[in-house]
Formats: structure tokens, sequence, C-alpha cells
């Protein structure tokens, strides 16, 4: 599966992995780990809006600090800033204290993500570039898949073992620092990739380039804002479904994404990445929109997982056909805006959604697949002349 990649590169898909597993411990449980404090929905909102708009305001200085310090130190950095914040959640002190975790958190995303990219392509070069974006993204989409399961039977697990509910939560939450003990060493033993040129020459073409990629991700990150959160409240509300049952849907998703995501380069190779991306992309926005008239759960959980796989699944390939686009010095930053727009938009599709839910169990649905739709028809018309 890694054959033909050089040492740094089998290092950073390995370690992205293990550090995807213990990353979803925190993601999917930390609804269940505040509302174990004591925090009330509206609380937790500014928790996550805080961590959410630290993540797109450091995906924006992303490329900047790596210009200055290499990819690799800027990880590493940002490896350190995401030990603090789950530190800082665990022990949770008071308010003050939790809001500084998830802003810490907030910046290791926003750090993290568009380094990686950045660095990766690099290590693995221009013709397995596709291939090692696809296989990175399905063995942490495997390991993740692994941390959504793991999430929601671990506490149940721990208060059998009669420890409180509180220090049961506590526990789980605690494992995710697991992903710096495995991600920061790692770091260390890897060689970075050298940028000649510390500085960008911003021009109208980049600028374009960098907007024609952001735009489409914008009104996705938004549409995904107004229903993705909610999925598990949805799931409770709709079909009365326990925390286990849930976490079940969620592992069987990731696991299938993640699998699935080890074919599609071949599939790429067959028909370009713009015609795979936008085909997916349109059937997933098909099936949102019918998704309000399903009435059984296990239909309902079946076509989300589909809906899941064909959206998020061709994430791996967006971002390596964006990589050809850009050279060794603009791509964090390119990458880091284009994030940036999609996070900010996600943020404001939160307050969207609660709004949309708080009117019908329906509305939200169709509004993302409108989203969808619109993005997706403005992608193809940007690039579909660059379908190689």
């Amino acid at each position: 599966m890694l054959s033909g990649y050089g040492r740094d590169a089998k290092i950073l898909i390995a370690a992205n992995a293990a550090g995807q597993l213990f990353l979803q411990f925190s993601i999917f449980i930390m609804p269940f780990y505040l509302a174990v404090l004591g925090y009330d929905m509206a609380q937790m909102g500014t928790f996550f809006s805080i961590q959410t708009f630290t993540g797109g305001l450091f995906f924006l200085v992303a490329g900047q600090v790596s210009l200055r310090l290499g990819y690799r130190k800027t990880l590493i950095i940002s490896a350190l800033l995401g030990l603090a914040g789950r530190l800082l959640q665990v022990a949770a002190v008071n308010d003050y204290v939790l809001a500084i975790g998830f802003f810490l958190v907030g910046a290791n995303m926003g750090m993290r993500q568009p380094n990686f990219t950045a660095l990766l392509s690099e290590e693995v070069g221009e013709e397995r570039r596709h291939h090692a974006f696809s296989i990175s993204f399905g063995l942490g989409t495997i390991f993740n898949a692994l941390g959504v399961l793991i999430a929601g039977f671990a506490p149940d697990f721990f208060t059998g073992l009669g420890l409180s509910e509180g220090t049961a939560y506590r526990l789980v939450v605690s494992l995710a620092l697991l992903q710096f003990a495995l991600v920061i060493p790692a770091l260390l033993i890897i060689s970075d990739v050298p940028v000649r040129n510390p500085k960008i020459n911003w021009n109208r073409e980049l600028v374009v380039k960098i907007l024609k990629f952001s735009l489409p991700s914008a009104l996705i990150g938004f549409g995904a804002g107004i229903t993705i959160p909610y999925m598990s409240i949805y799931f409770k509300l709709q079909f009365g479904q326990t925390l286990a049952t849930i976490s079940g849907v969620f592992f069987l998703q990731q696991l299938a994404m993640g699998l699935g995501s080890f074919g599609l380069p071949r599939l790429v190779h067959r028909i370009g990445p713009v015609k795979v991306i936008t085909s997916f992309q349109s059937m997933a926005a098909f099936l949102f929109a019918i998704f309000p008239s399903i009435e059984t759960f296990l239909l309902a959980a079946a076509l989300y997982i589909i809906r899941s796989i064909l959206m998020n699944i061709v994430w791996p390939i967006n971002d390596s056909f964006m990589m050809g686009f850009f050279s060794t010095e603009e791509k964090a930053t390119a990458a880091g805006i284009r994030r940036a727009f999609s996070t900010f938009m996600r943020g404001g599709g939160n307050y969207v959604g609660g709004l949309l839910f708080g009117m019908s169990l329906s509305y939200p649905f169709y509004a993302t697949a409108t989203l969808y739709v619109i993005a997706t028809a403005i992608f193809y018309a940007f690039f579909i002349k660059h379908n190689k």
C-alpha cells in the first residue's frame, strides 16, 4: 500500500492515521463531556464557536508561519498547542480554562492541516499525489471510525467499573492526549522540505486561483454547518436512538469511507478528478434532498452513510488536485485560505442550522442540498477544462 514512498512520507501518513484514532475520542464525546460538567447547549455553542473561529483565523496565517519556520517546525508547534489545549480541556478547572483549551485546540487545527497537506504533497511528488492523499485519508478515516466506536462505548465501560459519570467522561477525553504522544515524536524524526522562496508573489492570477477553490468550499462548509453537527441529535429526536447505536452509525460511515477511498485513485485515473468530485457531490446532494422523507431509522442510517461517503471521500482528491495549481511556497497558504473560507462559513452554518432545526427537522436538509448543488456547479465550471 505504501511501497514506493520515502521514509518521511510513510511516517507522515502513519502518524496522521494514528492521530485520527485519538482525535475522534474528543470530537465525538465532547458535547456529552461538557453536559456532564454542567454546561448547557448555549455554553457548549460558545466553546465550539471559539474553537471553530480560532481555527479559521489560524488557517489564514498557517502558510505565512511555515514560510518562516518550515513545514516541520510549524507542525511541531501546532502539535504542542493542541497538547496544551487538550490538557486544559481535561483539567476543566473553570470556564476560562476550558475556553483557553478550546482556543488552543482551534489553533492546532488551523496550523496543522494546511501544512500537513503541503508537506505530504512535496514528499510524494506529482505523479503519486492523488494516491498518497487517498491512502492517507483512507487510513485516517478507518482509525477515526474506531475512535467513534470506542468513544460511544467507553463511558459505560468506565462507569461499570464503579467510576462516577464525570470521571468516566474525563478519562475518555484524556485518551485524546495519546494523539500527541505519537505525532510529536514522528515529526521530530522526519526531515523538512526546504522552501526556496520565503515570500509569496501575490498577483491577480494567484488570488483568482485561490478564490476559485475557496468559493465552492465556502458554500459546502456553510451547507455542512447547517446539518452535520446536529445529525446525532437528529437521530435521537427523530428515531429515539441511543448514544451507542448512533456511534455505530458513525463507525460504519467512517469505516466504509476509509475502505472506499483506497480504490478512488483508479477512478480518478479513468475519468479525471473534476468529474469524480462533481459526480460524487451531486449524488450526495440528492440524497440529502430526499433525507427528510425517510421514516425508518435503518434506511435513514444507510442513506446517511452513503451520503457521507459520497461527499467526503473526494476531499483528498480535491486537496491533491488543488496542490497541482500552486508552487511549494504557495501551497500551505492557498490550502489555509481555502479552509478558512470553509471554516468561517461552517461556523455561520451552525447558527443557521440551529434556527432551521428549531422550525422544522426538514428545512436544514433542503438548505444543505441546495448549497451543495450550487457549489458543485461552480467547481465544475471553474475546473472542468483541467480534468486530466
